[in-house]
């Protein structure tokens, strides 16, 4: 039997699962807290222990080593995924000098110099043409705004590279140069994603060097092999193939959508991301044109709304008790919340709701509001509803987006992401907003299952991706 292993690097949670190549079956799960953030930070700072991610995506392996005791022989491939457009500084020796900075990081929207912020200086100096170029335009968070930023503040050692976190593990898991899949590289805004490489005039442009960034290479290859001392840590076997990182966006697609020319991805976690494939790049400002893995694009809708957005209800629900009552809450209110939704009926009795409490992509300066208030539907649940309702209007208006590039066939919604898997209510707004079903997967961990993917057709397990399909079983 061959056993492939996927590995996701999350801001939230680290995971790890073994799969059954033949069938696809998840025999094995570990997950773990990503609990390396650094709290004393300023606000506006996202930084992270970049050597506590590599040790506890160690540990998660260990686990898997540990489980699989004398069937560890069986495992012949590793794929892995990860947070994408974040970065971590890191010497010739593959050894983190600097924190993690992550997709978070604001230090983007500082002012420049020459007037504005970062990232609207750079991009003004892009020019127009670089939607079409890089199939975004850049934002704070993006590698390559937060490299600028290191380096015009003489904080980047001599030497160093600027790497992606799961690029970075899986270095060092084999003793290898830094190497990034497209769908990674893609994220950190200066990626020529008609040619798969960085966009060298564009870094002039802006003053960085090819030489600060990873090599571009592919998924379909190697970063190295499972190394002797990698191996006697983990409890795997020397020489496993590594197979080259893809980007979480791509990876939760491919462990959740069966069929990518009929079904839509929408995956909820604390953000949402609404996504299709799409052979050819179209164009739209509240999209983002990201490298698929094997060819073509994924269209991405990205940021909107997520968890995130429940959450704040959910703090203001929480502020009531405590302010209000001087009621001290224990526990979280999340489950009354969905019993109260689903109680209230759907339209939210005239309430709508425009869940953007951080502004999106396009315009961070949209914020949240709701309209349509009565007496009578002013209540905690008609203002859950409302929320969940909006959610799902603003992922259609997601969908109509993709539609305006050139994307057609879609004919039903795979799911992702544990902010749609367990919340009814939302899945029922979706459906309704779209007039289509929304499909489940039995497991969970969709953007791990990807990464084993990857590692599967690597290692000619699966013959291309639509074989993968035989991996996924919805409820």
């Amino acid at each position: 039997m061959s056993l492939l292993i996927g590995i996701d690097i999350g801001t939230t949670t680290i995971t790890s699962l073994v799969v059954n190549g033949e069938d696809g079956r998840i025999l094995h799960t570990t997950t773990t807290v990503n609990d390396a953030r650094y709290a004393d930070r300023p606000q506006g700072r996202s930084e992270w222990n970049a050597d506590r991610i590599i040790a506890q995506t160690i540990r998660c392996l260990q686990d898997v080593g540990n489980f699989l005791g004398s069937q560890s022989s069986d495992v012949i491939g590793i794929g892995m995924t990860g947070q994408q457009h974040g970065m971590v500084l890191v010497d010739s020796h593959l050894h983190a000098v600097s924190p993690l900075i992550n997709w978070q990081d604001q230090r983007g929207n500082e002012p420049h110099p020459d007037g504005g912020s970062y990232v609207e200086v750079l991009s003004k100096r892009l020019g127009a043409d670089q939607y079409q170029r890089h199939g975004c335009y850049l934002q704070t968070g993006f590698m390559n705004v937060t490299l600028k930023w290191l380096t015009d503040h003489d904080l980047v050692p001599v030497g160093s590279k600027a790497a992606f976190i799961m690029d970075l593990v899986a270095s060092q898991l084999c003793d290898a140069p830094l190497t990034s899949d497209p769908t990674v590289a893609g994220t950190a805004g200066l990626l020529d994603i008609h040619k798969n490489q960085w966009d060298a005039d564009a870094l002039g442009t802006l003053g960085l060097s090819i030489d600060m960034l990873p090599r571009v290479g592919s998924v379909r290859e190697e970063v190295g092999r499972l190394t002797p001392k990698m191996a006697a840590v983990t409890g795997l076997p020397t020489g496993i193939p590594v197979f080259t990182p893809i980007g979480d966006n791509q990876a939760g697609f491919l462990g959740s959508v069966s069929d990518r020319h009929s079904q839509l991805s929408i995956n909820v976690g604390t953000g949402g991301q609404v996504s299709a494939y799409s052979e050819t790049t179209g164009e739209h400002p509240a999209l983002e044109v990201r490298p698929f893995p094997y060819g073509g694009f994924l269209l991405a809708h990205v940021g909107a709304c997520g968890g995130h957005s429940f959450a704040v209800l959910e703090n203001f629900f929480r502020a009531v008790a405590t302010d209000v009552f001087d009621i001290e809450v224990t526990g979280a209110a999340y489950q009354r919340m969905k019993e109260l939704a689903s109680q209230a009926t759907q339209g939210s009795g005239g309430l709508n709701c425009l869940p953007l409490f951080t502004g999106t992509r396009h315009d961070p300066t949209q914020r949240a509001s709701w309209s349509g208030m009565s007496p009578e539907n002013f209540t905690p649940a008609m203002l859950t509803r409302a929320l969940l309702e909006g959610m799902a209007a603003v992922f259609n208006d997601g969908f109509a987006a993709l539609q305006s590039c050139g994307v057609t066939g879609i004919t039903e919604i795979a799911a992702a992401g544990n902010g749609i898997r367990e919340n009814k209510v939302l899945v029922e707004c979706i459906e309704q907003q779209f007039g289509m079903s929304v499909r489940k997967r039995l497991e969970k961990e969709e953007a791990t299952l990807g990464a084993a993917i990857t590692a599967a057709v690597g290692c000619g397990v699966l013959s291309d991706l639509s074989e993968s399909s035989r991996w996924l079983r919805y409820e």
